[in-house]
């Protein structure tokens, strides 16, 4: 073999080489690219309009062919890792894809089988129960385990109204705003508006809703021009960067000042790498401040990282609901910082110094005196104070009207008023203090109190007893003495005047009617005989009548003043005097009368005789 030979054919034996080894390499270069090429994450929902105007009937233009190009070049652009779903509508709604995961190309020509097929043959636009369907869906994929790293996206592709005629109940498209709350800001809404005229103005309403944070949107396309540049447009707007977190269901439980919350942790995920700062927002300026890790928390792109949270509440916060925010930022990234509210729950405190209260002693009709309460609370109001139990006779003299509670301690004067009442001794009862905050509950001191009667009144009670022990002796008296009370009081009256009468024997008046001389009318306990009897002035001696009680027996006794007296033929100094005794002083002689007072010798004799 001659040189030349030999050298072409080591030239073809490398161009062979190099052939062979270049698809060697190309698996493994496509894997290399395959680990570069970043691993998708959207879930498109595609929702399409199959109503025949889409073809063109009713003299519309027939833009059904670009749309399903379109729909296929989303399927064509989609990433690995991404899912499709396709949803038909025109009367009704139908589903003709199901979350088909885009794991090869495989993947993507099943679907575009699907999309080869759709068909716009349907009479009406049911716009309203598409949005439905849709939303229903997105809100099951944004409760898969991996929700929280993946992005939801519905586009619609509709050429003009709404029309449900002869639908009954038709679901519009306004009412599925109540849908929207539970997708949690989730999913990207994208409206494309291929009609030549007017297309159905609810959907900018819809797009435009708070709830969806700025994700609605309506893009105009008459006649579904731009339909080849649809996914290129819609997808930057999904795949910028951005920071998703999603709160655990548990909320921060209600605390007490002075304390530290349970930890909260918040699920954070970003598409990009980057450090998470934290900020507690307080509007209220309540005290309450973040505890650590208050620090930056890295963040890995596509990977859910917790985020922990704990408070820490100042012994003086007061009570109620606090409105925090808490702010997460991703610096250098371009990410618009994203706000948790968290509200928090503070729990009321109210006591109350002391718990027991004595105000000693008290006339009824008085006022205590003052006694301090003192009101520790963290929340602002009023209060009401009352009395409860066995408080009767006993009311609130101060404070007079409602007291007014702020944060920290609160020193009330607190004067019990005691009515003009009869009743007297030891009260007990409860001092209970209303917040007018119905989830603060009452608190309570207890009341020692004990009321005197006043002087005056016990003596007026005591005069009362007297003249009702006196009555009852009355009473008992005249029962006894079988007299009544004006007999009984006349007897009394007299008991202690003389009683019964002299007659005069010698020598006899000149008139009858001063022969007998009444010693009862003489209404005198001593009267001498010569005030009676003037003849005995002229005798030289007189004597007076005595009355006189021995053993609770009433007496007249006799005595001598001066001269000689006698008795019953008797000379006396002092004698006891009895029914018919005679009395003889000079010339003059006197009889004693004086019934049912017979001498007892006489009794005696007169009972033996008998």
């Amino acid at each position: 073999m001659s040189f030349r030979y030999f050298k072409h054919l080591l030239r073809f034996s490398s161009i062979q080489s190099i052939i062979v080894l270049a698809l060697i390499s190309i698996p493994n270069l496509c894997a290399a690219s395959a680990q570069t090429t970043p691993k998708g994450g959207i879930d498109w929902i595609l929702v399409v309009d199959t109503s025949a105007s889409m073809r063109g009937v009713g003299g519309t233009k027939n833009i059904f062919e670009p749309v399903k190009n379109s729909v296929t070049e989303f399927v064509n652009t989609a990433r690995l890792g991404d899912t499709v779903t396709i949803y038909s509508f025109d009367q009704d709604v139908t589903l003709n894809a199901n979350d088909v995961s885009i794991n090869s190309n495989a993947d993507r020509g099943k679907l575009k089988q699907i999309i080869s097929s759709l068909q716009a043959q349907g009479m009406r636009t049911y716009t309203g129960k598409a949005v439905q369907k849709a939303l229903q869906h997105s809100a099951l994929l944004n409760k898969r385990a991996d929700a929280l790293g993946r992005t939801v996206s519905i586009v619609f592709l509709t050429d003009g109204l709404e029309d449900v005629r002869g639908i009954p109940n038709p679901i519009s498209i306004p009412s599925n705003t109540q849908l929207l709350p539970d997708q949690q800001c989730k999913p990207y809404i994208f409206f494309v508006s291929l009609g030549l005229k007017e297309h159905e103005k609810q959907l900018n309403d819809f797009a435009s809703n708070p709830a969806l944070c700025g994700k609605g949107q309506v893009l105009r396309d008459p006649g579904g021009v731009q339909l080849n540049k649809l996914a290129e447009n819609i997808r930057p707007a999904i795949i910028k960067p951005k920071l998703d977190v999603n709160l655990p269901t548990a909320k921060l439980q209600p605390v007490l000042p002075g304390t530290t919350t349970e930890p909260l942790n918040i699920n954070g995920i970003s598409n990009v790498n980057g450090k998470v700062s934290l900020q507690l927002e307080d509007p209220q300026q309540s005290g309450i401040r973040l505890i650590p890790p208050d620090r930056t928390i890295e963040l890995v792109a596509n990977q859910a990282t917790v985020i922990p949270v704990r408070l820490q509440i100042p012994a003086e916060a007061k009570g109620g609901v606090s409105s925090l925010r808490l702010v997460l930022t991703i610096a250098d990234q371009g990410i618009a910082p994203i706000t948790i509210d968290l509200p928090i729950t503070i729990k009321s405190k109210l006591q109350i110094q002391p718990t027991k209260i004595d105000f000693g002693s008290i006339e009824a009709g008085k006022t205590t005196e003052t006694q301090s309460l003192l009101v520790n609370t963290n929340i602002s109001g009023t209060a009401n104070l009352q009395l409860q139990g066995n408080s009767k006779d006993v009311s609130i003299a101060e404070p007079s009207a409602a007291i007014s509670l702020e944060p920290g301690e609160t020193k009330i004067p607190v004067q019990l008023q005691v009515t003009d009442s009869n009743f007297a001794g030891d009260r007990t009862f409860t001092l209970l203090l209303t917040p007018d905050n119905s989830v603060v509950s009452p608190v309570s001191a207890k009341v020692h109190l004990y009321i005197l009667m006043p002087l005056a009144r016990k003596i007026i009670i005591w005069l009362l007893l007297g003249l009702l022990v006196l009555l009852i002796a009355l009473i008992v008296v005249c029962l006894i003495q079988r007299k009544t009370p004006l007999e009984l009081v006349e007897h009394f009256r007299n008991r202690k005047y003389l009683e019964g009468a002299l007659v005069v024997l010698e020598p006899l008046p000149q008139s009858s009617e001063d022969q007998e001389i009444s010693l009862t009318h003489q209404h005198k306990n001593k009267v001498c005989l010569s005030e009676l009897i003037p003849v005995i002035a002229a005798t030289n001696s007189d004597a007076e009548l005595v009355t006189v009680w021995r053993a609770g027996k009433k007496n007249i006794d006799l005595h001598c003043l001066k001269g000689v007296i006698f008795v019953n033929t008797k000379n006396i100094n002092t004698d006891e005097l009895y029914d018919e005794d005679i009395i003889e002083i000079g010339n003059v002689r006197l009889q004693f009368n004086w019934i049912e007072h017979q001498r007892p010798s006489e009794l005696s004799s007169g009972q033996t005789n008998s």
